[in-house]
């Protein structure tokens, strides 16, 4: 049962880790006078927040889905709306992608972290994750998954954790890499934050289509 879970869930966890946001957000933080602190500090702040959003909706679709029994209507109509707007941000990040030689700038709240000290990374970590609507969108989702599973309250725990842990650990690679690396890989991570503005536009976005459609098949199914 509990792998039936993680194997679900799976999808949304790669979207979440593909998700450039958090990334160049952490990566502008590293950089600053007092990175390593303040990158821990995000890091914190991220986890903290994506687990309580994550327990949240686990608990809600839980409730709805009826501990793995038939379903309520709502949740069927719950992962039409969830499909839907997964699919309608696919379209969105799909036409926005940067073309052919054209460079994509750090969004302006992203880029003014450079000077933010830990008390501050780790708001900002925390508002990255729950404040962000492709986030909150791909938690939910991925909890409609577990509606026909009949979970324990440690099962669901574990759930839960290992969809955190899962989906932040480039996030988590990252700031323990820049606080174990050199000069070298300092460089590393500042070209990174380049390569995931240009290119992760495209990746989220057949992602997300593909959980979309995923996801509306299944809320279609439930309501024939």
């Amino acid at each position: 049962m509990l792998a039936d879970a993680i194997g679900k869930m799976l999808p949304a966890m790669m979207a979440i880790a593909l998700t450039p946001i958090q990334i160049v957000a952490a990566i502008v933080v590293l950089g600053g006078p007092r990175g390593r602190a303040s990158g821990f500090a995000f890091l914190a702040g991220w986890l903290v927040a994506l687990g309580a959003l994550a327990t949240v909706a686990n608990l809600l679709v839980e409730t709805l889905g009826e501990g793995g029994r038939t379903a309520s209507p709502l949740l069927h109509w719950f992962q039409l709306a969830a499909g839907l707007l997964l699919l309608v941000m696919a379209m969105r990040l799909w036409r926005a992608r940067p073309r052919s030689g054209e460079e994509r700038a750090a969004p302006a709240w992203a880029a003014s972290l450079g000077e933010a000290g830990p008390a501050r990374a780790f708001a900002a970590g925390a508002s990255t994750a729950a404040a962000n609507p492709k986030i909150i969108a791909l938690v939910l989702s991925s909890a409609t998954s577990l509606a026909y599973l009949a979970l324990s309250a440690r099962e669901l725990l574990a759930v839960t954790s290992l969809f955190v842990l899962l989906g932040s650990m480039p996030l988590i690679a990252l700031v323990v890499a820049h606080a174990t690396g050199g000069p070298a890989t300092a460089s590393r991570i500042r070209d990174l934050k380049g390569f995931m503005l240009r290119h992760n536009d495209v990746i989220l976005a057949v992602v997300l289509a593909m959980l979309g459609v995923n996801i509306l098949g299944n809320g279609i199914s439930g309501l024939r």
